[in-house]
């Protein structure tokens, strides 16, 4: 007896230090779960040998089930997998733990991507049947589970989802994957109880907080009708008009509604704009195909879908529609900017005069920038449609657009009456009609031929002077040119300096003032609005002169000032906005550091600062700076909301921060990285070499 007690003890004592020490490897997916942020942040390694429940290459999102359980696998884009590699797949997933956003998950070690062995063909798992309640339990984060509910078209907001799930009394939505073949639900299915198998996603705050449960469908074969209907002809619905849709005492979103209008727009793939005979507009949303039955503008076309509330009208979602007669298309509503803020016009066909500030393009198509009554709005039109016509358009063109108007609800709770901006879609170049072309002789043009006499007759006196100076003696010639040599350079970086604050200042008070002179007769009040405009402008210049002559009287080549220099810009940035700043500068600082490394060294911090204030909305702001050798090095980093790289706005949106950056960092012979992803802040690193440069 003592012996057998001596063995197992000395057999438990073998296996305590492997668990208690980390070293033995996780097999399975529950373990993987059960571990705790801590413990999963401790990178240990994990072999799972399951099945493929849900992969999206594109998303970076794969779900890998054992018999213990489901667990997410970190996935990047541009991983490659191995080929075949689907839902159902029996696979060796190979990594390390990592905590995840929610629960804990298996990922690549550092940077490396994780392992996926292809065995071979399996099969999907027997889902876990959970009910609408149990559905948001935390616990089933990553699992393969089967529910049921009923199909209802997603809203507006969650336009990415295929289906919205009504499971006793919650809502659920549900994605494909990315490259799926099949986006949208057959209509169907829409309104009937199904029976759905998924994995159980998770939308987390920055609290790791679970904020919405989503549901990852590998395929729509996965939602499965759980009692065929008796199919009803949907048409037979008495008709609504559009005014009764959502009304008191009327049906709600949870009966169909049929509604007939006149086709004014058709947004491929999206739906239809429709106006009722005598009334307003209405957006219908229809995964229905444009091609069978085709439609065409000013045919009167019925509908069926679910009624939803919008900001400003109600929408039909997840219709079905038929053309019942074709005619000719409607006239649009001719009205002014200020009459579309009231909102009265929306999802309507409308035509407004605006003039034109210029056009962007972007993935979506072209956007008209226009202004009209003081107020500024777009038109967009789609590339299929889009020509050379745009670029023909100088600033201040006249032009009359036609196009559906779509106000744009405010923060908040939106006034159903009003909106704070709103666009105007439009359907064909055909749409849009030249009123008249800027004249060529205007205000600027003058203005500039006025500068360039004053300029000129300056260098004709300038010319005099020198020239009696040098006949006089030709030391003094001598050294004024070396002086105006000087000054020519100084002149230029002060230009450098002046364009990108008192430039673009001047050229809006010159605007205003143009305004309140062309209105103080007729529109004294407008005037007024325009004159108080300036003058705010006037402050702001003022203020931007009183910082560029501090920055020249100071001393930007000891580095000595550099700590004090930093704190003395940087701090009012970041207390208007409540911003905690933490500023270091490194003692070994050399005493050679140029004038021109340290003034761009500034001005880099002080834009870079703004923008984590302005555009990050971060908390806190670190600066450091610090010196390796002959280079030295600004670490700006904040912990804002950072951004997507690849989509940050540039020069042609009308923002020139990171590229006024970057151009400063040339100019030191420098190198400027921007390191940001979305939710996890922004770090902007700027080093150059400590030489002797000019000043730029």
């Amino acid at each position: 007896m003592s012996f057998r007690l001596s063995a197992i003890a000395f057999l438990v004592i073998l296996g305590f230090p492997a668990r208690t020490f980390g070293q033995e490897m996780i097999r399975s997916a529950a373990e993987v779960q059960a571990l705790s942020i801590e413990s999963a942040a401790k990178s240990i390694p994990v072999r799972i040998d399951g099945v493929i429940t849900y992969i999206d290459g594109m998303a970076g999102r794969a779900y890998v089930q054992d018999e213990s359980g489901g667990v997410s696998i970190r996935i990047a884009p541009e991983m490659p997998l191995p080929e075949g590699l689907t839902h159902g797949t029996h696979v060796v997933v190979e990594g390390f733990t990592t905590s995840g956003e929610f629960l804990p998950m298996v990922a690549g070690e550092a940077d490396s991507p994780v392992n996926i062995q292809l065995i071979g063909k399996g099969e999907m798992p027997a889902p876990r049947a959970v009910n609408g309640p149990q559905l948001t339990l935390p616990d089933i984060d990553s699992q393969w589970i089967e529910t049921w509910g009923v199909v209802r078209p997603p809203p507006a907001a969650y336009r990415g989802a295929v289906v919205a799930l009504e499971a006793e009394g919650r809502t659920f939505f549900a994605y494909l994957p990315e490259d799926a073949t099949v986006r949208d639900l057959p209509p169907s299915l829409l309104g009937i109880r199904v029976r759905v198998r998924a994995v159980a996603g998770t939308l987390v705050n920055e609290l790791r907080q679970m904020t919405r449960r989503v549901l990852f469908l590998p395929s729509i074969d996965f939602i499965t009708a759980e009692k065929l209907l008796p199919l009803e002809d949907p048409f037979q619905r008495p008709l609504t008009a559009f005014d009764d849709l959502l009304r008191a005492h009327t049906p709600g979103p949870n009966e169909k509604a049929r509604v007939r209008g006149i086709m004014m727009m058709a947004l491929p793939n999206e739906g239809l704009f429709l106006r009722e005979p005598g009334g307003g507009g209405l957006w219908v949303q229809t995964s229905q195909g444009f091609a069978e039955p085709s439609v065409s503008q000013g045919d009167m076309v019925e509908a069926v879908g679910w009624p939803e509330a919008s900001d400003f009208r109600p929408d039909l979602r997840g219709a079905v529609f038929r053309v019942i007669g074709s005619g000719t298309p409607v006239p649009p509503i001719s009205t002014t900017a200020k009459e579309l803020l009231t909102s009265r016009h929306h999802a309507n066909l409308i035509k407004v005069e605006a003039s034109l500030i210029g056009h962007v393009e972007d993935s979506q198509g072209i956007r008209l920038l226009l202004t009209a009554q003081d107020l500024f709005f777009d038109a967009r039109i789609p590339l299929s449609v889009a020509d050379g016509r745009v670029n023909e358009w100088p600033r201040d063109t006249r032009l009359a657009i036609t196009g559906v108007c779509e106000n744009v609800p405010g923060e908040g709770i939106s006034s159903p009456q009003t909106s704070p901006s709103f666009f105007i879609r439009v359907a064909s170049m055909n749409n849009i009609a030249v009123i008249s072309l800027p004249p060529w002789w205007n205000s600027r043009r003058m203005l500039w031929v006025l500068g360039a006499a004053v300029g000129y007759a300056l260098l004709i006196g300038s010319w005099a002077i020198s020239l009696r100076r040098r006949v006089a003696i030709q030391t003094g010639v001598i050294k004024a040119q070396v002086h105006r040599a000087g000054a020519q350079e100084e002149r230029q970086r002060l230009a450098r300096e002046l364009h990108d604050s008192l430039e673009q200042e001047m050229t809006g008070v010159g605007l205003q003032l143009e305004t309140a002179l062309a209105r103080l007769e007729g529109e004294p009040d407008s005037a007024k609005v325009s004159i108080g405009r300036a003058r705010r402008l006037l402050h702001r210049a003022q203020r931007e002169t009183r910082e560029t002559i501090w920055d020249l009287r100071s001393s930007p080549t000891d580095p000595s000032v550099l700590p004090g220099l930093l704190q003395e810009i940087l701090t009012p940035v970041t207390e208007e906005a409540g911003t905690e700043l933490e500023v270091n500068c490194s003692q070994c600082i050399p005493d050679g550091l140029p004038g021109t490394v340290m003034h761009h060294l500034v001005r880099i911090a002080q834009e870079s600062v703004a923008n984590a204030v302005r555009h990050g909305k971060s908390k806190q702001v670190r600066v450091s700076v610090d010196s390796h050798g002959d280079t030295i090095r600004l670490t700006v980093t904040d912990d804002g909301c950072g951004f997507q790289q690849t989509q940050a706005p540039g020069a042609r949106q009308g923002h020139f921060g990171l590229t006024g950056m970057r151009e400063r960092a040339a100019k030191c012979d420098g190198d400027l990285t921007v390191t940001s992803e979305p939710g996890k802040g922004t770090t902007i690193v700027f080093t150059a070499p400590i030489k002797s440069q000019p000043l730029s």
